[in-house]
């Protein structure tokens, strides 16, 4: 299927200021992570990718890097891994989830469920995750050409208390030569407070066929937050 119709992935990149027990936690689930959109993948092909953000201006919270695999099991069944870990801090969060699509008639329009079930190691502390999440998504053709849209919603629970919802919208556009430019806007909400708004470009160039590199940014507006982003991207 072509990146016009299935969109490969969006890319989050997240940053708050929250510090001790459960903002630990919060603050280590909201860095920076790769999450499909709501197409599955296709059977038998894999998807994976790592990238390391650092911070520019602003408050540092560190550099992090993310791990994103997925799988296509079937046509309605797509297994992944979501995992990422906070270089200074030794911090690291890792989700396994399946993802299906809900069989509703929306036109060109595409929804899908999801369920993740993981681990969150903060300060030497590991609590269990569960992340059900819910995305939609829908195909463009504009005069600049085609792309996609797309919104990602989940909410981690966590097994000592509290959770965080995010919601990501994507706005996608793919080059004639392969490319992608990506456009997301990302709202972070801790139950114990401290919301945080992001924007984040970036584009993604073809290297091959099943490789592509990814070049963005990310502003995180209540803290004042910038940081650059660079990521590898395989189809296979």
């Amino acid at each position: 299927m072509t990146p016009a119709r299935r969109p490969r992935i969006s890319s989050r990149l997240r940053s708050t200021g929250l510090s001790g027990g459960l903002a630990a936690l919060t603050a280590i689930a909201a860095a920076p992570e790769a999450q499909a959109n709501a197409w599955m993948r296709e059977t038998g092909r894999s998807f994976l990718s790592f990238s390391v953000q650092s911070t520019v201006n602003g408050p540092d919270f560190g550099n992090y890097a993310s791990l994103f695999y997925e799988y296509g099991l079937s046509e309605k069944l797509t297994l992944g891994l979501d995992a990422g870990r906070n270089i200074a801090t030794g911090d690291t969060t890792g989700i396994v989830f399946l993802r299906t699509p809900l069989p509703l008639d929306t036109g060109k329009s595409v929804f899908a469920l999801e369920l993740g079930l993981g681990a969150v190691d903060a300060g030497g502390s590991l609590t269990a995750t569960l992340r059900p999440g819910l995305s939609w998504g829908r195909p463009y053709d504009a005069p600049w050409g085609n792309g996609w849209l797309g919104v990602d919603a989940t909410y981690a629970r966590y097994a000592s208390g509290g959770g965080l919802g995010k919601i990501d919208a994507t706005f996608g556009i793919n080059h004639p030569n392969g490319n992608l430019t990506i456009a997301q806007i990302q709202f972070s909400a801790p139950s114990g407070g401290g919301n945080t708004l992001a924007l984040a470009p970036s584009h993604v160039i073809k290297l091959s066929e099943r490789s592509f590199l990814e070049l963005g940014a990310v502003h995180e507006f209540r803290n004042g937050t910038t940081a650059l982003k660079a990521g590898l991207w395989t189809v296979f």
